[in-house]
């Protein structure tokens, strides 16, 4: 005979329809920004969010491969540098682009679980002010230092005053933000390595170990595109 699962009893991490309207939302309003006059302000403080993401991604790869940070910098154009000394190079090259992607991907499959609203604010708010503490250096990256506190306390009152919907909302935007973030950049990349001479990681990877920039930039944005997709299969299934 057939027997009904209580929904107490269902896997907690199992999809709701909730969750997947939330998804949609999030990445509607994530997509419509860009076509509203004047969304780039709005934009620039979650383009120096994934930039403190992907500079994090190498600070993380270097400690996890047996080197060490010195510090982690970022400008007011958006951009980042993370300077390090020994770890495995590949990893540490990739792990800005990808290590994007895979965080992006780590935050929607935690914004898909039933209450994770808060405890992903806070999760991504204690990660932030880690890293601005440990590598972003006041005397050396005044604004990365005041950037890096302004997130990760935004984040915290976040998880503090906000209702569980509205902080379940912040964490699938943020999650989706960091995806596409991580497209655009590879693509900004590819650009960069077929139609430019600036340096970039894709270049210190062809320099160290061969190859053409262009060869590892693609590498990157189909694994990144990999990554996604597999995440986005995860979430949306159903159990």
């Amino acid at each position: 005979m057939d027997t009904q699962i209580p929904a107490a009893a269902q896997r907690s991490d199992s999809p709701t329809p909730y969750a997947r309207r939330l998804l949609v939302a999030a990445t509607a309003a994530a997509l419509i920004l860009n076509f509203i006059p004047g969304a780039e302000i709005a934009f620039y403080p979650l383009r120096l969010f994934a930039t403190f993401v992907h500079e994090g991604g190498h600070a993380l790869a270097t400690i996890l491969t047996g080197g060490s940070v010195e510090s982690i910098a970022l400008a007011r154009d958006g951009s980042g540098v993370t300077l390090s000394r020994g770890g495995f190079l590949p990893l540490i090259y990739s792990a800005g682009y990808l290590g994007t992607a895979a965080i992006g991907a780590l935050a929607l499959l935690m914004s898909r679980r039933r209450g994770a609203g808060r405890r992903g604010s806070f999760i991504i708010a204690a990660s932030v002010l880690v890293v601005t503490v440990l590598w972003v250096h006041p005397w050396t990256s005044l604004f990365g230092f005041i950037v890096g506190l302004g997130i990760g306390s935004f984040l915290l009152l976040a998880a503090r005053f906000l209702n569980e919907p509205s902080a379940q909302f912040l964490t699938s935007f943020l999650a989706v933000q960091l995806c596409l973030n991580a497209l655009f950049d590879v693509r900004d990349l590819l650009f960069m390595t077929t139609r430019t001479s600036m340096d970039n990681d894709a270049v210190f990877m062809a320099q160290a170990y061969g190859l053409w920039p262009w060869f590892w930039a693609a590498t990157w944005a189909i694994a990144a595109m990999v990554i996604l997709g597999a995440t986005l299969r995860v979430y949306w299934r159903k159990t």
